[in-house]
């Protein structure tokens, strides 16, 4: 008997419910995104579970990237259709634009686990994204691929390709990392531009340790550019190598001095400018040019082992030690930190045993190094004689500048299948 007015009732909201959402897509289509955003919550107060409305909501936030407020809406659809494919998808990316990397990585492998064909490129390009944050390089370098070889005429192609050289940088794969930068030097993903390339070309050569090809590139760059600091940092850097053609330690010091001028808040180019001055035996000003790399990057496990050779090289026994302990508590998997640790335990107390044990920590990380062995056996039948041991600094420093906290080991794997098995699984 109540029955009709409770149905009339239901297609009155039903009808106001499209009649906003309507309204919405118009203001949408028009640009007017607040406008539509008020449509869709009046036809949310007809039905409160209205998948479109909230999707659509949702999907203003993100690309307004407001990605609270998106990650909200899209809980609440799944809240109602949790099967739902494209909205895992959409979430996963609101999370990782978030730098919510956990909750990405849950929302990307339920978008896996409920697309009809997760055989889609942007989804891949924001897990390949996904993987580059947490370090690990070679999952994030199938996802990538994966991209490529589903859409080759992908949008943001230039990207990807430029992610992979810095990718194969990272790896050591110098060639096809060479490859893709100078694939995309034509066509640089935004925001980045023509020099910023040449500057990865150059950084591949000076890895490979062509440093002409090296010099040449940065030289490019600073043609366009001559307040370039990054390119004043490296070629500062590249002219301080003593197994280059060009070595010149006046010139080293200009650049670096020059990379200052140009930004003085980085801490590497203090740093080098320090390496450069300890090389001249200035250990005054050396010493002064750490404390500004320590004062912007307190951090770095690279500045404290060699803040500990400056001490060592003036007798500031204590203080050396102190540096170097830092230096291991920050990053305990640098070989030269724990080769300079042992040879101050050798020359200032004679503490053989401890000695021992750092050069053996030390050799565990760098294995191939013939000179730690050779100290480790001079030890265990020592020569009369013999020369003290003098400290090393860290060949590469620009190695522990990057990915401090990105590893693969980050990764949630537990209880999960990791993403990239789940394309193989989908393909079968």
């Amino acid at each position: 008997m109540h029955s009709q007015p409770s149905n009339t009732v239901q297609k009155l909201a039903s009808v106001n419910e499209q009649t906003w959402i309507t309204v919405g897509n118009l203001a949408e289509m028009m640009g007017d995104h607040d406008k539509a955003i008020n449509s869709y919550e009046s036809a949310l107060r007809h039905n409160p579970y209205s998948i479109i409305a909230l999707s659509q909501i949702a999907s203003i936030y993100r690309a307004r990237e407001q990605f609270e407020r998106a990650v909200e809406y899209f809980k609440r659809v799944l809240a109602i259709q949790d099967s739902h494919g494209d909205t895992w998808a959409a979430l996963g990316h609101c999370y990782l634009m978030s730098d919510n990397l956990q909750e990405a990585y849950q929302a990307y492998q339920q978008a896996l686990y409920h697309l009809q064909n997760p055989k889609d490129a942007k989804l891949w390009y924001g897990i390949g994204i996904l993987y580059d944050r947490y370090g690990s390089l070679e999952h994030a370098e199938e996802a990538f691929s994966a991209v490529m070889k589903m859409d080759p005429q992908f949008e943001k192609a230039s990207e990807v390709y430029f992610r992979l050289g810095i990718i194969y940088k990272q790896q050591r794969k110098f060639d096809p990392s060479l490859q893709y930068f100078q694939y995309v030097l034509q066509h640089p993903p935004s925001p980045l531009n023509e020099s910023d390339i040449w500057f990865q070309i150059g950084h591949v050569h000076e890895q490979k340790k062509e440093y002409d090809a090296a010099k040449e590139a940065y030289e490019h760059v600073l043609s366009e550019n001559p307040d370039h600091a990054k390119v004043l940092q490296q070629l500062g850097w590249l002219y301080h190598q003593p197994d280059t053609s060009f070595t010149n330690q006046k010139l080293a010091t200009e650049f670096l001095t020059k990379s200052i001028s140009a930004d003085s808040a980085d801490a590497q180019s203090w740093y080098l400018l320090g390496r450069c001055y300890m090389a001249e035996q200035n250990y005054t000003k050396a010493y002064e040019s750490y404390q500004q790399a320590v004062y912007r990057d307190a951090r770095n496990p690279t500045f404290w082992c060699s803040i500990g050779v400056l001490y060592y090289q003036i007798n500031q026994y204590r203080d050396a030690l102190d540096a170097y302990s830092r230096a291991i508590r920050l990053n305990p998997y640098i070989s030269e930190v724990w080769y300079d640790l042992g040879t101050l335990y050798e020359s200032c107390n004679n503490q053989v045993q401890d000695a021992l044990d750092a050069y053996q920590r030390a050799l565990e990380l760098d294995p191939n190094n013939a000179h730690i062995q050779q100290r480790i056996d001079l030890l265990r039948k020592p020569v009369s004689g013999s020369a003290a041991p003098v400290p090393q600094d860290v060949t590469n420093p620009g190695q522990y500048v990057q990915h401090a906290a990105g590893s693969g080991s980050m990764l949630p794997y537990g209880q999960v299948i990791p993403l990239h098995q789940l394309l193989l699984r989908s393909s079968h």
